[in-house]
């Protein structure tokens, strides 16, 4: 159930949005307490975004979540921008993050909902 999307104007070959992918899935089920087989990631590139006025690298990523916490949110806002600045060499200066949290009976799955 959660999501993670991240969208960003950088050109990144097919290797790096998969290792950051995956190393992004499991932070996210590691901080989010949620079975990884849960976990669904998504990458957008290259979209055109601006940020400051500027089109230096940069990325938006929202994260969403059946009872995401405050608590939680803060942890992913410290932990995430480091895999983005570590596997897609962007400064978490010109990283947003969005969360949100869903109610169980707006998230569907399998024919049915949480």
């Amino acid at each position: 159930m959660p999501y993670l999307k991240i969208n960003t104007n950088k050109a990144t070959d097919i290797t790096a949005q998969t290792t950051f992918l995956k190393n992004a899935s499991k932070k996210v089920a590691e901080i989010l307490q949620k079975p990884e087989k849960f976990v669904m990631t998504q990458f957008d590139q290259p979209t055109p975004m601006t940020f400051g006025g500027t089109d230096e690298d940069l990325a938006y990523l929202e994260i969403k979540s059946i009872g995401l916490t405050n608590e939680q949110a803060a942890q992913l806002a410290k932990e995430i921008p480091s895999i983005v600045e570590k596997e897609l060499e962007i400064d978490p200066s010109r990283v947003y993050i969005e969360f949100a949290d869903a109610p169980r009976s707006f998230w569907g799955w399998n024919k049915g909902t949480f």
